[in-house]
């Protein structure tokens, strides 16, 4: 008494239903998350570029969100009280500096001749660099304290209220 089973030629019934929802569910979650992780690191992974570089990327980046990597040109900083800041950058040659204005809290190492990294957009009309975030690198003369020896005390750090 055998019993013969006819083949089956697919899955039919509630469970198919349930499956391709279900795997149609899945699809569409694994491409929002996706996307929403796209779009967050597009922008942190926007390297900086140099004054020269952007000088030769002209006209094609007025207008654009950019990183841009400089020093701090000496006797350009102004601040005023109203705690906007300007100041110009350059990286090879001080001819082609380009002058930058910024509105935000400055980085305690900020100094002239200081290595910066600006982000923010270049506008075409005045020439300067609106930046909307300041990033100062710093001093390449830091040294570490070697094992067992405590850092060396701050000299001629004049208190906060003098």
């Amino acid at each position: 008494m055998t019993q013969e089973t006819a083949p089956r030629s697919g899955v039919s019934g509630w469970f198919s239903r349930v499956n391709k929802k279900v795997l149609f569910a899945i699809v569409i979650v694994v491409a929002a998350v996706g996307v929403l992780i796209g779009t967050q690191l597009r922008g942190a992974l926007t390297y900086y570029v140099t004054v020269d570089e952007l000088r030769a990327k002209a006209p094609g980046v007025y207008g654009d969100r950019i990183r841009v990597g400089g020093r701090v040109q000496a006797g350009t900083v102004q601040k005023d009280a109203s705690n906007n800041l300007s100041f110009s950058i350059y990286h090879s040659q001080l001819s082609d500096a380009v002058p930058v204005r910024y509105k935000g809290v400055v980085p305690d190492i900020f100094r002239e001749e200081g290595d910066v990294v600006v982000e923010g957009v270049w506008n075409k009309e005045d020439g300067v660099f609106r930046a909307t975030n300041l990033l100062a690198q710093h001093p390449p003369e830091f040294q570490m304290a070697g094992p067992g020896t405590p850092h060396a005390p701050v000299k001629d750090r004049a208190p906060s209220g003098a």
